[in-house]
């Protein structure tokens, strides 16, 4: 049964409201905005009738609340009297998404409430069909028979409820094999939510996942749904499984155990049951690092009962071509490039290159060749970034010291450049440590103040 929530001060128009509906759905009441956002923190509340007349807090500020704190979608119907229609046009503007007079009819009532839900089931599938469309967002391509064996298991395991370990190098891919798995199952239509781990502080990490209650630690002046709860009946994506620290992995095990999180600051016994889909991702040893202490053993047992692995794009040569022609197209498209075609010379070129970089690598070598050419040029691999492409190597006119400090140099400018300077992807794609990175660049002198560690 759908649970809507009343929020407004007067109790016997909530109750009038009750009466009607309570054989179509569960009903919660609220008499002020404040303890209307309490029970849509605790409870999986689907729709909002809410008045813009509360005691405490501005039916306009509750509604903001609700869209940028809850659900982005959550349908709320604005409740106001015949001298406010204009204040409840004007919240519909801000995404409310109906309004109704006090004075209501049950079945127009009802009718407004089955469209908003319809409008919000519309709303999901179109926001899935932008993100299909987004030229920001790369699609899957299953072209060699690697990502085939891949795509099988996408198949496979998309609607059957298990957690998914996604493993690889960085840049092959996991982020796209992870949503494919959620477009491809019947959660599709609900919230896919990948959170980036690397962007939190390890004392963040606890309340975006799992959420926190007011006062549960300086700071947290009111509480918080987190991503788990936000996606309640769809999915949430963990790309980097191996930075978290073992007090997260336990609640994590509790979760995939018994479909059960608590928020930070919540009271025991107080457990809110979750319907989600959990997909985790880690490009590195996971076995090594149970070894070594880093990661709980009961923990890594869980997340590996079905692993995807993706290979290295080295070891599927026979799909570069196809990934090339896709973000030539893409791109060509995006920066507004006409007729570029790609040589068949600059094709082989790239497949005997040894693609540190992966999938990624390949799209900001494209990125790179694409705004550099003209329209209807023909791409030869001069023109891409990478001195393995170009035509001009060393003939062996010159001593192979000299010949290779000069590729040295040139391939290492080229690194930085493609990385904006970040040492740590730099490092990363060169398959070398920081601490060499370092001493390299001060052997080569392309030290400097722009680098990012």
């Amino acid at each position: 049964m759908q649970k809507l929530l009343i929020i407004d001060d007067s109790v016997s128009f909530m109750n009038d409201v009750e009466f009607v509906l309570k054989n179509e759905f569960q009903i919660f009441k609220a008499e002020t905005g404040s303890k209307g956002l309490a029970v849509i923190m605790k409870e999986d509340i689907n729709l909002v009738l809410l008045d813009l007349k509360l005691p405490d807090i501005y039916g306009l500020d509750v509604l903001e609340k609700i869209h940028t704190e809850v659900d982005t979608l959550m349908p709320v119907i604005i409740i106001t009297d015949h001298g406010n229609v204009q204040t409840a046009v004007k919240a519909m503007k801000l995404g409310a998404s109906d309004f109704i007079q006090k004075d209501f009819n049950r079945e127009v009532l009802v009718e407004k409430i089955l469209r908003a839900f319809k409008q919000r089931e519309l709303n999901i599938k179109l926001n899935a069909l932008e993100d299909a469309f987004d030229e920001n967002t790369d699609k899957f391509i299953a072209s060699g028979e690697a990502m085939r064996k891949v795509e099988y298991d996408i198949e496979k395991f998309a609607n059957q409820d298990v957690h998914i370990l996604l493993t690889g190098e960085t840049g092959v891919g996991k982020d796209i094999v992870a949503r494919e798995i959620h477009l491809r199952s019947k959660r599709k239509n609900k919230l896919f939510s990948a959170v980036s781990l690397h962007t939190l502080s390890e004392n963040l990490i606890e309340s975006e996942l799992f959420g926190h209650e007011k006062g549960a630690f300086s700071g947290a002046d009111e509480a918080k749904v987190g991503k788990f709860e936000a996606a309640n009946g769809g999915t949430i994506y963990l790309p980097e499984i191996s930075e978290i620290n073992e007090k997260i992995q336990l609640k994590l095990l509790k979760f995939m155990q018994y479909k059960e999180i608590n928020k930070v600051g919540q009271k025991t016994g107080k457990d809110i049951k979750l319907d989600v889909r959990l997909i985790v991702a880690s490009n590195k040893n996971l076995e090594e690092l149970v070894d070594h202490g880093k990661l709980r053993e009961d923990f890594y047992y869980r997340i590996k009962v079905v692993n995807i692995h993706i290979l290295p794009l080295r070891e599927r040569r026979d799909e570069i071509k196809n990934l090339a022609e896709y973000f030539l197209t893409r791109l060509s498209r995006k920066f507004n490039k006409k007729g570029l075609v790609l040589l068949d010379e600059t094709i082989n070129a790239m497949g005997n290159y040894n693609w540190k970089g992966n999938v990624r690598e390949l799209k900001n070598i494209m990125t790179n060749a694409v705004l550099r050419a003209d329209d209807n040029q023909k791409i030869n691999p001069d023109i891409l970034p990478v001195r393995s492409f170009k035509a001009n190597l060393p003939t062996g006119d010159e001593p192979y010291k000299v010949s290779l400090q000069k590729f040295k140099k040139e391939y290492f400018e080229n690194l930085l450049q493609r990385t904006n300077g970040k040492i740590n992807d730099a490092a990363e794609i060169a398959g070398i440590s920081r601490q060499a990175l370092h001493k390299i660049l001060k052997e080569l002198n392309l030290g400097g103040d722009n680098f990012i560690d």
